[in-house]
């Protein structure tokens, strides 16, 4: 569908363009109606959750004018603008919502995005990602972002927005973001980002990250020999405790569980020895259709089923962070997305980084080594993961020598970006 057809029907309840500036918060309030909405639709995805896996997850009170004085707080905090976008396609058309800092929503209705059209989008998208055919991917992606982006540029600009929080409905919320694409430059270019369940979800206290004890684990090959081995784990692991561990990140400290030592039994002893920083699991990660109990983590002896992840007690280690640099996602699938989505949620830990797609073994370290070393001098983990993506796109590891989408728009932060 070309661009100029798109007629939106927007219901627009928002202050005006000088009061979204960053200094000038707004103090209008959300209508009745609105409000109501907009805390049925944090339901609705919240629902959604607690259907996949099975349990009751947590309680939706926030209030969208709750959200956008949460959003202020966190950008004074921060130094960072950041705002909530949701993506809810609604079978006969797109729904937008869009909360700035100390604002109103902001909702607009797109009724020539139907589902079939937006999913048959999305799919050539991730196709031309993943056969690296960047003229395919690139004008998909500009379809994209012309329908999610483009209504708000305006917008983004006067609230001078640089970290976007994702809450996307069923049907996008595998969608590789960071790949949107606006004349010439991709949408990680302009923004910091992360898919979050929803906002309700997540945890909203700002603790400036610093660098610290980081356990790093995985296998590059497994008790039963029929599983791939992973060629690359040893050494990504190598690689992060070489450079966490050099004169320049001194305030690093690395711990290694690689193979037979990657077991449930020796991750909670060493998660009950001291407080990790950060938890960095490289192995085979899979996010598949079906049930929750169909999705796991490969560990040395044993498939950790997503439904039992809590049999390893992540959060005793107080982690604000855990890494799958390994994840395998089915790309298209509902339940599939709701286990990626739901990562950081079901672990306990604030905020998570997997991978929508397994990459170049070569490429990952390089990315993973560029996001630990700008993490400590970076506002948020966002922005950190923004920076090492970045250097992907403008500076190409020295084993693709290639900026294509496929080496670094499959990474994406998960929860908590601050």
């Amino acid at each position: 569908m070309m661009r100029s057809m798109l007629k939106a029907l927007s219901l627009t309840v928002a202050v005006g363009t000088a009061l979204l500036m960053s200094g000038g918060p707004s103090h209008s309030q959300t209508s009745p109606e609105l409000t109501k909405k907009v805390l049925q639709m944090e339901r609705d995805r919240e629902q959604e959750f607690e259907n996949y896996f099975g349990e009751d997850l947590a309680s939706v009170s926030k209030t969208a004018d709750e959200t956008a004085a949460e959003l202020e707080r966190l950008s004074a905090e921060t130094g960072t603008r950041s705002a909530l976008l949701y993506v809810i396609p609604r079978k006969s058309h797109l729904h937008l919502v869009l909360i700035p800092p100390s604002g109103t929503p902001i909702v607009k209705d797109f009724y020539e995005v139907t589902d079939p059209e937006l999913f048959a989008v999305s799919r050539r998208f991730h196709k031309g990602i993943l056969r690296m055919d960047t003229t395919q991917s690139q004008s998909a992606g500009q379809q994209l972002y012309d329908w999610i982006i483009k209504p708000y540029e305006q917008e983004l600009a006067d609230a001078e927005i640089d970290l976007l929080l994702f809450c996307l409905g069923d049907g996008v919320k595998d969608l590789a973001l960071p790949a949107l694409f606006n004349n010439g430059s991709y949408l990680i270019e302009s923004y910091a980002m992360a898919r979050i369940p929803a906002f309700n979800l997540i945890e909203t206290t700002y603790k400036p990250f610093k660098s610290g004890q980081l356990l790093a684990m995985g296998a590059s090959q497994f008790q039963d020999p029929s599983i791939p081995t992973l060629p690359g784990t040893a050494q990504e692991i190598a690689a992060l405790s070489q450079s966490l561990g050099s004169a320049g990140q001194s305030t690093w400290g690395v711990t290694r569980l690689e193979n037979r030592a990657f077991t449930q039994k020796r991750i909670n002893q060493n998660l009950s020895k001291k407080p990790y920083t950060t938890l960095h699991v490289s192995t085979h990660a899979q996010f598949q259709p079906g049930q929750v109990e169909e999705s796991y983590i490969q560990l040395w002896d044993q498939k950790l089923k997503l439904n039992a992840l809590n049999a390893i007690d992540w959060d005793q280690s107080k982690a604000d962070l855990i890494v799958l640099s390994a994840c395998q996602t089915a790309l298209g699938d509902t339940d599939a997305a709701n286990g990626f989505a739901g990562l950081a949620l079901k672990a306990g830990v604030p905020s998570a980084i997997g991978t929508l797609w397994s990459v170049n073994d070569q490429s990952t370290t390089e990315l993973m080594t560029s996001f630990y070393g700008a993490l400590p001098d970076s506002r948020t983990k966002a922005q950190a993961l923004q920076t090492a993506q970045i250097t992907a796109i403008r500076q190409p590891s020295s084993s693709t020598s290639s900026a294509a989408p496929y080496y670094w728009a499959g990474f994406s932060l998960i929860s908590t970006p601050w």
